[in-house]
């Protein structure tokens, strides 16, 4: 990442499935939900990784993603968690297996705002992901946990999304962190952001738009143009024709076409942040990290340092070189073109 001055790493680092990050006050969470105990990051290996990315002159802003993909807290805390494993796990969640944190609940509140509290302890970092996308209202709806809540409270949904989302950036905001979320929680959702909450837009560019005209600060992810795992096939195990949930392989030139700040007002240009390649875990590990990544990942860092309107023409020989001084590095970046065509700048050019 430092090579080509990427200069951020968000870390994805829990999900429904796995929660490796062993928290100080909270270690039952990875004891019981971590895929086994060699599978995680004790409060050690955080800090090495977070000097090491620092070294390079790397910011590593964590995730911990909230109401939703948090199934696998069930396993130490069942209170905190509606419709844990329902199924068909379709109907209750984005991906399997089911399980939201129950957030009308105040002893849930409370449990989630101290454990982003702890989390966030374990990062300088100055920004703090808690997600939010993907939020499943079936699975609240048939929670009568959730439902007894509500009517309790006497609180719509959307009202204790809100106030579940305040008790947990006011733990950010006393440590002085900012909040990040998806977009959803801006455009979705009746949730009072505070103004510096920054957006990460994800589920498509065209969306940028209305962030912006909410005057939230933006990061680019959108799915259309920097999800590097499109384009490998389905993982849902029983779909013979399944696809990935994000289409076509998204090539470097789509990326190295965007504009960041396409379709904005030139007040609202100021509220790009830059953007992010994005890597998911379901088909990737450490056997094809490298050649998902790279050099991909290097003609979004052009980008969003450079500015749009490039030409994939003379960026390809950059690429191309980029490229080859990864492999001497030992990373396994794979190749754009033939040989051939490297060392002959433009000549396999539809045009040529």
């Amino acid at each position: 990442m430092s090579w080509v001055k990427i200069n951020h790493f968000h870390w994805h680092v829990v999900d429904s499935q796995s929660f490796p990050i062993v928290v100080p006050g909270f270690e039952e969470i990875s004891q019981k939900g971590a895929y086994s105990s060699s599978k995680i990051y004790t409060p050690d290996d955080v800090e090495d990784i977070v000097q090491y990315a620092a070294a390079r002159g790397i910011d590593v802003m964590v995730e911990i993603d909230t109401p939703g993909h948090t199934s696998v807290i069930s396993r130490s805390h069942p209170e905190h968690i509606a419709c844990p494993e329902s199924t068909p796990w379709s109907r209750f969640a984005g991906e399997p297996p089911a399980g939201q944190l129950r957030l009308a609940t105040p002893s849930t509140v409370n449990f989630t705002a101290n454990l982003i509290g702890a989390v966030s302890s374990m990062f300088p970092s100055k920004l703090f992901h808690t997600g939010g996308d993907e939020i499943n209202t079936n699975c609240y709806d048939q929670d009568e946990q959730t439902q007894m809540d509500l009517n309790s409270q006497g609180k719509t949904f959307e009202q204790a999304l809100d106030a579940f989302t305040q008790a947990t950036h006011s733990v950010l905001v006393e440590e002085g962190k900012t909040p990040v979320v998806w977009e959803e929680m801006a455009l979705e959702h009746q949730v009072q952001l505070r103004n510096n909450t920054i957006v990460l837009v994800w589920i498509s560019s065209q969306h940028v738009g209305a962030v912006a005209q909410k005057g939230f600060k933006i990061i680019h992810a959108a799915s259309d143009f920097f999800y590097l795992d499109c384009g490998a096939g389905g993982w849902i195990g029983d779909n013979i024709d399944g696809d990935s949930s994000c289409g076509v392989y998204k090539t470097w030139q789509r990326a190295y076409s965007f504009n960041p700040v396409a379709g904005l007002e030139s007040d609202q240009e100021d509220l790009i942040l830059g953007g992010q390649q994005l890597l998911w875990a379901e088909q990737s590990g450490p056997s094809n990290l490298d050649s998902i990544a790279w050099p991909r990942s290097a003609s979004s860092a052009e980008l969003f340092w450079s500015g749009p309107g490039g030409d994939v023409k003379t960026a390809l020989p950059r690429l191309h070189e980029t490229g080859f001084r990864f492999v001497q590095r030992g990373v396994n970046a794979i190749p754009l073109q033939p040989e051939w065509c490297a060392l002959r700048p433009n000549a396999c050019d539809a045009g040529a």
